[in-house]
């Protein structure tokens, strides 16, 4: 668990803590101006270390371009027992403070560019996510005056954003946005339930469900983990919950159903397993071991594969694109020099100084020759 969360005023409060992580990206998007701080590939390593506290806000981090902090989404929680210090026992059930039910969709936030008010998902503000958050909003009433209150108060409103267009295991029968916290930019602190209906938000809040798992003869101030588990194991309809603790970390539960759902409990293969980590799933897949008893183990060869095979291919394009500029090549030059390359495509992108989706590209062309539909065993 979290002591505290680090004071981030500044793009340069964070910078220096996670500059050595490969997996974290530092990046200026190109619809909205904002640099955005965000983890790209996850393994065990990613959030590890004397740094941990900095990688774990490295979850969509945004900046204004003058290098103040635009946005504080929530920070990256872990499911229960997917590792040492999120383990059962080694929780503390009576700092309970809310049990929401997790929704299914797309994790959203405000951001204030310039004169207009963007939504951004982890990464990107020009994700069809991100748009049709702004779409909602822009269609509730009293939205446009809450959010320049909150957001002038230097506070991000996080949302949960479900809708029947964009399914993924649960459907929802309209295009919703629910608040599921607020943070203050600076501190990280977490608002709390009291605050953020003071605040009247003009969206559903998610409901605190924590009443409906205190156990009989426990103190009032006591979660059963033994209740929690036994609705995970027997709910159905619903994704699971996130637990926050009264110092705001979090960790989160996902149902036998849901997981199912996904195939990611029995018979899953190599290749599932490598799905769901260039789908960035990778940690429900193991909360979904960990909670049935399986070793994590498969998934972190896979995500140790994954990571090697693309920073070996990153290393071989920054090596060709430093080759070019060294001898003053412009962009013909290196088509010319580099076209039958099959990186090639790899290449002019770097060295037209465009994003490279790392993980489109493993999906595309290296996924299926690594990864077979052989059945992950138990003893693997």
């Amino acid at each position: 668990m979290l002591a505290q969360f680090p004071i981030i005023e500044t793009l340069d409060d964070i910078v220096p803590h996670i500059e050595s992580n490969k997996q974290i990206r530092v990046k200026v998007d190109e619809f909205s101006g904002q640099t955005i701080v965000c983890y790209m590939v996850q393994d065990e390593d990613t959030f590890a270390g004397t740094d941990l506290q900095y990688a774990v806000e490295c979850r969509g981090l945004a900046f204004h371009p003058d290098g103040r902090i635009a946005a504080r989404t929530l920070h990256k929680f872990f499911n229960v027992g997917e590792h040492e210090s999120v383990r059962p026992e080694n929780l503390l059930w009576g700092q309970v403070d809310r049990i929401m039910e997790k929704r299914d969709g797309s994790m959203v936030t405000p951001v204030k560019c310039g004169n207009v008010i963007l939504f951004k998902t982890k990464k990107t503000f020009s994700s069809k996510e991100a748009m049709l958050a702004g779409d909602i909003a822009q269609n509730t009433m009293g939205a446009a005056e809450w959010f320049e209150s909150i957001l002038g108060a230097d506070l991000t409103p996080t949302f949960e954003m479900t809708s029947p267009k964009y399914p993924i295991v649960i459907k929802y029968e309209k295009d919703e946005l629910t608040l599921l916290h607020i943070r203050e930019n600076v501190t990280g602190r977490y608002l709390t339930e009291d605050e953020i209906f003071a605040t009247n938000p003009p969206f559903p809040v998610v409901p605190n469900l924590k009443a409906q798992f205190h156990g009989k003869g426990l103190p009032a101030n006591l979660v059963s983990w033994d209740l929690l588990k036994e609705r995970q194991e027997n709910a159905e309809g619903l994704e699971g919950w996130v637990v926050q603790f009264k110092n705001g970390d979090m960790v989160k539960i996902k149902t036998k159903w849901y997981m199912d759902l996904h195939h990611a409990v029995t018979f899953t293969r190599w290749r599932d397993i490598a799905r769901s980590v260039v789908a960035d799933q990778a940690d429900d897949l193991k909360g979904a071991f960990a909670m049935t008893g399986r070793s994590i183990e498969p998934i972190l060869l896979v995500e140790r594969q994954i990571k090697m095979r693309i920073e070996d291919a990153r290393k071989m394009v920054d090596a060709t694109v430093k080759f070019g500029k060294d001898r003053g090549y412009e962009a013909k030059d290196m088509a010319m020099s580099f076209k039958d390359r099959p990186d090639f495509g790899l290449v002019m992108r770097t060295f037209r100084g465009q994003e490279v989706d790392w993980m489109a590209w493993y999906a595309k062309t290296m996924l299926e020759q690594d990864f077979g539909l052989e059945v992950v065993g138990d003893d693997a």
